[in-house]
């Protein structure tokens, strides 16, 4: 099988030879990543367009959506910083002059052609990152304590600012869509929801004013072909039946511990393709090769199925997670290792003999 079929029969359990690995970093597995650029009116002179990197903030600058950006890690050009200027001060005078970034501004996909071109002579599975979906955006631009009152004092004023930012990201499918012309696969966004516990909102009030937006957004992938990735950090499983429900084709998880791994699998494996890194905060910063190589036997036990739905994903930031390449490397191998679904239903049978 080639790169591209291992992840789709992954996606829609269509039985591959093996799990999908996604490991850009070392330069190995099934998976392009490409990313949106800055739009050609926002870049410093000299810089050249680049889809297989992400262009992340510049520290101390404002962005095109008015977010000042820090970012302590900026010499590795890794981190994306820390937004810490809010346009969006009032639903008054800030937010009704506020102009919201074109998605067809010229410039963000800038270099498509040349890296679908690559991507199609190895036969890999081409993904295009939009991060920061709708509330992520929204605290960006809102702060966040401010973005959790206003749920409960300003939904109107809020949820007019959900449908706007989820235009935007309609824009930026339909461009994928379009200039893609079926080479972009899947488009892979980004809103965190839980905390080490719980979703960072009621579920009840997530339902009403997100949930919809989403759909619209799946559906609106679906209709051209794209698979839609979803990553949210945290302890998501109060709303794992809905993003299952709404049409959510692959999540993307690096805290798998936090949702107790077999059972989580036992409710939600085979019916969603997870896209899972070694867990960042229980394991991989540890170093401890004897339990990396357990998580990665327990996570395609319990949330990979004989017909598929599991993706090994990289987690990149290493000095956030106080994680060495050492380790980076050898949960790798470790998914690489165990990850013929033939000998893990192979095994699975022996055990029940």
């Amino acid at each position: 099988m080639t790169s591209y079929e291992i992840v789709l029969k992954n996606i829609t359990f269509g039985s591959p030879e093996r799990i999908a690995l996604k490991y850009p970093t070392l330069g190995k597995g099934d998976m392009v990543r490409l990313f949106l650029q800055r739009p050609r009116a926002c870049r410093k002179p000299g810089e050249e367009p680049d889809m297989t990197k992400k262009a992340v903030p510049i520290p101390g600058e404002t962005d095109e959506w008015g977010i000042r950006w820090e970012n302590s890690d900026s010499k590795s050009g890794l981190g994306l910083g820390q937004p810490v200027g809010f346009p969006i001060k009032d639903w008054e005078e800030s937010y009704q002059s506020y102009v919201m970034p074109d998605p067809y501004e010229p410039g963000r996909f800038d270099g498509l052609e040349k890296a679908l071109e690559a991507a199609g002579r190895e036969e890999k599975w081409v993904q295009l990152n939009s991060q920061y979906c709708i509330f992520e955006r929204l605290h960006f631009l809102r702060g966040f304590e401010n973005t959790l009152v206003d749920l409960y004092t300003n939904e109107e004023e809020l949820t007019e600012l959900c449908d706007r930012l989820l235009d935007y990201q309609l824009g930026i499918v339909r461009q994928a869509a379009e200039l893609g012309k079926g080479r972009i696969h899947s488009i892979d966004t980004s809103d965190d929801w839980g905390t080490q516990n719980a979703l960072m909102i009621n579920p009840a009030m997530w339902r009403k004013v997100f949930k919809p937006r989403y759909k619209i957004l799946a559906d609106e992938m679906h209709e051209h072909g794209i698979y839609m990735n979803f990553h949210s950090c945290g302890y998501i499983t109060d709303i794992m039946e809905d993003l299952i429900e709404i049409g959510v084709d692959i999540v993307n998880i690096h805290q798998p511990n936090l949702l107790h791994l077999k059972e989580f699998g036992q409710r939600f494996a085979g019916r969603i393709c997870f896209d899972v890194a070694v867990d960042i905060q229980e394991t991989l910063p540890t170093g401890d090769k004897g339990k990396i190589e357990q998580e990665v036997k327990d996570l395609i036990r319990y949330w990979g199925t004989k017909e598929g739905g599991l993706i090994a994903a990289e987690y990149r930031f290493l000095d956030a997670i106080g994680a060495t390449r050492e380790s980076f490397e050898y949960a790798f191998q470790c998914f690489e290792r165990y990850g013929d679904l033939n000998r893990k239903n192979a095994e699975k049978e022996k055990e029940m003999i």
